[in-house]
């Protein structure tokens, strides 16, 4: 019997694409929700007080959480989805110890260190009140190491070509257990140490669920497909850099360790000035101005983390299909998914930026009377930086998987140097809406800088018909429409939702009117009896035959 038809080069399986997102993004969804969820209640169930220095508290947390990361996210889901494509399983095997132990301690480390200086930092970002405080940051530094294997062994698992665990795991089963944790910590205690327990215990058993489920990945997963086919390591004529220097044969620990973290070395830093760019913010707030001010900031700025959500959903299906495309010098085919994870990332970010412009009163209001005023300028400022920011695809992706994470490194140290500077300067004059405009400009400077380096260097480009589709849909049915019924209407939440009913439902057919620009066809894939059926459509009209998924189906 004849094999599986392989894939021509530059076709790419939109299909599976399609499925893996579909599950990251009812991930997203669930993460969304409840992570605004845990703001609104901290909001509602402390004072404002509590919650601004448990936010500065948490952020502190997640940024020590990327330094100790050291990058490993990215490197896993470079090299393991490159070993596999070239045959090399015990590269693939040896390379999650090589990234998971270094990580491991570097975790240990930032908590013990975090926790012997827990009065200093607590007097800083808890100046109201030191001793909740200071028990907050003990108990943290508690769980920073297990924080930081758990996101280690989940890259694995993504680099194995699995979603679900991170879906489950991450998305939903801890985000479920602190919303959960944050309601029991204020029914039987007023101390906030409790509601800092309630956060960070649930990293616990998700290492657990984490590190089985990694264990079960690497022992089923299959070889590679033959659909492949031989590849010469650092392929002749091949335009990437970085592609692997060792037949499958001669990968040792050494030559395979050198390779992971000269690649992953830079990375580390970039990761560590890609966290601190998105919470530091919070942390100066409350060292500059006030714990109270820090709160607002939070539940103001709360949307973008469902933008990022939605963009990592994306993310996380497009790395190892990128990765493999330019092990294998397909450069026609990872210009395709690019384009059309750029133009899919639009159709789910723009609704939520512009439905929260247009209803930036309702949305802060909805944090409590405190919240009102200024906090609407910073929901306003930041809600039409991120238009730009997810217009241009996933720019850093394409770097790292081609090997540039020097230039990864430059963006996200340009942003994050904008950003502080910006932040000292514009806080104590404007407040909180200074320090929207200071992340603002720091996220236009990474925009456009890795804009221009993709295309310069890669000669990539997120434009498609079906970006430009959707931007215009998005843009009549969630700004056009909801601001013509507010200004009939007012600012109710009434009005709001007067608006955007219709506005979705007319954003819902423009999506299938553009249904072939967009490429929403590869999503017919999920419907029962099609799956492996219907070849999927590229976004320029190249038609793209299912090939077999050699994901495991039992991950």
């Amino acid at each position: 019997m004849p094999g599986p038809e392989p894939e021509p080069s530059g076709g790419p399986n939109l299909n599976r694409l399609a499925r893996g997102g579909a599950l990251n993004l009812v991930g997203a969804a669930v993460a969304g929700v409840q992570g605004l969820a845990l703001v609104f209640l901290v909001a509602h169930l402390y004072s404002q007080r509590i919650a601004g220095t448990f936010f500065a508290a948490t952020s502190l947390f997640i940024i020590l959480q990327a330094v100790s990361g050291l990058g490993t996210d990215a490197g896993l889901l470079r090299w393991l989805p490159r070993h596999l494509a070239l045959g090399d399983r015990a590269a693939a095997l040896r390379t999650v110890p090589v990234a998971l132990v270094p990580v491991a301690a570097t975790a240990a480390v930032a908590g013990l260190v975090l926790a012997a200086t827990s009065s200093w930092t607590a007097g800083h970002i808890g100046a109201d009140d030191p001793g909740q405080a200071v028990g907050m940051v003990r108990v943290l530094a508690l769980f920073l190491p297990l924080a930081g294997a758990h996101d280690a062994l989940l890259a694995a698992t993504r680099g194995y070509g699995s979603m679900r665990p991170t879906v489950l795991v991450d998305k939903i089963l801890r985000q479920t257990l602190q919303v959960a944790g944050v309601i029991a910590a204020a029914v039987l205690s007023d101390d906030a140490t409790w509601l800092a327990f309630a956060w960070a215990a649930p990293y616990l058993p998700c290492i657990v669920v984490a590190a089985l489920w990694y264990l079960k990945i690497s022992r089923r997963g299959r070889a590679p497909s033959a659909a492949a086919g031989p590849v010469a390591p650092g392929g002749s004529g091949s335009s990437w850099e970085g592609a692997p220097p060792h037949s499958p044969a001669q990968t040792g620990w050494g030559p395979l360790a050198s390779d992971f973290w000269r690649f992953t070395g830079p990375r580390a830093f970039a990761q560590i000035c890609q966290t601190a760019f998105q919470r530091a913010d919070i942390v100066l707030v409350a060292a500059l101005s006030s714990p109270r001010e820090a709160a607002i900031y939070t539940a103001a700025t709360r949307f973008i983390v469902i933008s990022q959500l939605v963009t990592q959903a994306v993310q996380n299906v497009m790395q190892p299909a990128v990765s493999k495309l330019m092990a294998l010098s397909d450069r026609t085919g990872a210009q395709r998914i690019f384009a059309v994870c750029a133009s899919w990332n639009l159709v789910l970010a723009w609704p939520v930026h512009l439905s929260i412009a247009v209803g930036a009163p309702v949305y802060v209001a909805s944090f409590g009377d405190g919240y009102r005023g200024t906090g609407e300028t910073v929901t306003v400022i930041l809600a039409m930086a991120m238009l730009v920011a997810t217009a241009t695809g996933a720019r850093d992706v394409m770097l790292l998987m081609a090997g540039r994470s020097g230039l990864s490194l430059v963006n996200q140290s340009a942003a994050l140097t904008v950003n502080l500077v910006l932040n000292v300067l514009l806080i104590p004059p404007f407040g909180i809406a200074g320090a929207a405009a200071a992340r603002a400009a720091g996220l236009l400077v990474r925009t456009l800088l890795a804009l221009v380096q993709v295309r310069r260097i890669l000669g990539m480009s997120p434009a498609s018909a079906g970006l430009f589709w959707a931007g215009g849909s998005a843009v009549v049915s969630f700004a056009a429409v909801p601001l013509a019924v507010r200004l009939v209407a007012g600012s109710s939440p009434a009005a709001l939702a007067a608006g955007l009913v219709p506005g979705a439902v007319l954003y819902v057919v423009l999506l299938w009117a553009g249904r072939e620009r967009l490429s929403l066809t590869a999503f017919a894939s999920l419907l029962p009896g099609r799956r492996g059926r219907r070849p999927a459509s590229g976004p320029a009209g190249v038609t793209v035959p299912p090939v077999p998924d050699t994901t495991p189906a039992t991950n």
